[in-house]
């Protein structure tokens, strides 16, 4: 059960349901899921059902590059996270050295002035 809680409040749980969502409904729809709109049913109600299927078929890209974005974005910020400190600590002299130069050449010019 802590392990259910952890993967629903994992920051990737909506997209990666959303991609399942997507995956799910394509794979019905391979699989011949939508075969029952040429059973006996009134024209209203099958036009009905299309219109939500084409919508359906028409964002599906939509979400799903959405929701690679969104899983792309957050994977590489967890991970980036990791290495930017170290990497920090070690530009801290070069970017002392670097103030510390900016303003001795700041000081020159005004001198110059």
């Amino acid at each position: 059960m802590e392990k259910l809680k952890n993967v629903v409040r994992s920051e990737y749980f909506p997209a990666g349901v959303v991609l399942g969502g997507v995956l799910l409904f394509w794979t019905v729809g391979l699989l011949g899921g939508l075969s029952w709109l040429s059973g006996g049913q009134s024209p209203l109600t099958v036009l009905s059902w299309m219109i939500f299927i084409y919508a359906a078929v028409v964002l599906s890209p939509v979400a799903v590059a959405l929701s690679v974005m969104d899983i792309s974005r957050r994977y590489r910020g967890t991970h980036d996270a990791g290495i930017t400190e170290p990497l920090l600590k070690a530009a801290a002299p070069l970017l002392r050295n670097l103030a510390e130069l900016r303003r001795m050449a700041l000081a020159r010019l005004q001198r110059e002035d």
